[in-house]
């Protein structure tokens, strides 16, 4: 019988420690067995590590060589990301942070679609936004992904999943730190959906999606605010560089025009009165 291939699950965990349990353990409940958990903890003020350390059954890497001050998180994932990447040995990988989770036939249906469909290098799942056990729904927007003009709308970082050999080609790409406000899940379908047309949304619900209202996406990134205008922005100039470097056709749109005139009345206010961006 041919052996089942190996699938890296990928766990990036900040100042999460209420969520530390629910994570690892959807992860072990799976119902496909050849995984590997890495759990890295991006030296958390929380007990976050030392309740992982209890799990006997994942690999447990704890982040020690912080000597940035975060202002946004964003970076700091992509590193803990990209160091559990470097521990792992998997096939695939399936991205998961901390305070989400997955339903229990996540990884067999990820790996299904893949051994289905040679081709594609990338599948998200769609996410069931999760708020308490009594109150959570199923988002189904994202009919609209296929559009080339500006990035892809996706499901959010804990619904990738990737083979190991199309993220080696990307990697260098995903590490630019020219700019630090866009996240992995955006550099990693942007990447994949416009250069490389490898982008694949697969009609299952297959991962929780925890709403922390204390987090950082819905505490500083809400739509409108300075911070989402900013990082509008960088998205068009991270879609400005993708089209020069790799010769895609570059489309300018009303959205693109309001957004830098926009973040640029920003970038100014910040300049004349001493604050930075």
């Amino acid at each position: 019988m041919k052996k089942k291939p190996l699938v890296s699950i990928l766990i990036a965990s900040y100042n999460k420690e209420k969520f530390v349990n629910r994570c690892i353990k959807s992860c072990l409940r799976q119902s496909y067995k050849n995984i590997e958990i890495i759990f890295v903890d991006d030296n958390s003020s929380d007990s976050s590590y030392s309740k992982a350390k209890k799990f006997k059954k994942i690999k447990i890497f704890k982040k020690n060589n912080k000597t940035e001050k975060r202002k946004f998180n964003t970076y700091f994932q992509i590193e803990t990301y990209l160091y559990a990447y470097k521990k792992s040995k998997g096939d695939f990988i399936s991205f998961l942070d901390c305070d989400d989770f997955f339903k229990k036939n996540k990884i067999e249906k990820i790996i299904d679609f893949f051994s289905k469909n040679k081709d594609d290098q990338i599948v998200l799942d769609k996410p069931i936004i999760f708020y308490s056990k009594n109150n959570f729904f199923l988002h189904n927007d994202y009919l609209n992904y296929k559009r080339k003009k500006k990035w892809p709308k996706f499901p959010p970082q804990s619904c990738i999943s990737i083979r190991r050999n199309f993220l080696k080609i990307i990697i260098n790409e995903i590490k630019k730190k020219k700019f630090p406000l866009l996240t992995f899940d955006f550099r990693l379908t942007v990447l994949s959906h416009l250069v490389y047309n490898k982008f694949s949304i697969i009609d299952e619900h297959l991962t929780y999606y925890f709403q922390d209202r204390r987090g950082e996406s819905l505490g500083k990134f809400q739509k409108f605010s300075t911070n989402w205008w900013l990082r509008r922005h960088q998205a068009f100039q991270y879609l400005d560089y993708l089209s020069k470097k790799y010769k895609i056709k570059k489309n300018i749109s009303l959205d693109l025009i309001i957004t830098f005139i926009i973040a640029s009345n920003i970038n100014l206010f910040f300049k004349l009165f001493g604050h930075k961006s």
